[in-house]
């Protein structure tokens, strides 16, 4: 360890002397530690950008499916109240409903899996520098797009048909939507 440092100007201040062979000259010296570092600051900046990136395509999703489906929920208040009317259970409303929700999220995946084998098997995506997927890998993760989103659904669901609950039948079926 004793012998490391300064090794760099000791090697420079030798070149002109001792290294060189023809025409090719030492010019430059640069450490294993300076080397690593770049390397692991290019590979921290990579994953910190597909993180930022994944974190900004999962909060557009989470808005997007929390808004459509909380908008979907809003707009059916009259059929609510007419269904507590009826007869119907709190828990059978909302099973009902979240049950459409996940209904429709399970008719779209085979297709957005489907679409992403075709992706993978053309080879799409290499260009990006993605790796060949197997299929397990596609397996987990439309298993885990598939419960992520089926929470969100259901969190869009939920929150307004909570308080459609609350509001009277005759209440809001004289409201005019």
């Amino acid at each position: 360890p004793e012998h490391d440092h300064d090794i760099a100007a000791k090697l420079m201040a030798a070149a002109p002397d001792y290294l060189h062979v023809g025409n090719n000259l030492l010019t430059n010296v640069t450490s294993l530690d300076d080397i690593r570092r770049n390397f692991q600051r290019s590979t921290t900046t990579q994953l910190r950008n597909y993180s930022a990136g994944m974190g900004f395509m999962m909060i557009n999703i989470f808005l997007g499916l929390l808004g459509t489906f909380w908008f979907r929920t809003q707009q059916r208040v009259n059929e609510i109240a007419i269904r507590r009317v009826n007869g119907a259970t709190r828990r059978g409303i909302f099973g009902r409903l979240i049950g459409e929700g996940v209904l429709l999220l399970a008719l779209v995946t085979p297709l957005a899996v489907a679409a992403d084998c075709l992706l993978t098997h053309y080879d799409i995506c290499a260009y990006y520098g993605a790796h060949h997927s197997t299929a397990l890998r596609i397996a987990v993760c439309a298993g885990t797009s598939f419960v992520l989103m089926a929470l969100m659904v259901i969190a869009g669901i939920w929150f307004p048909a909570r308080r459609a609950m609350r509001i009277e039948p005759a209440q809001a079926l004289s409201i005019d939507n």
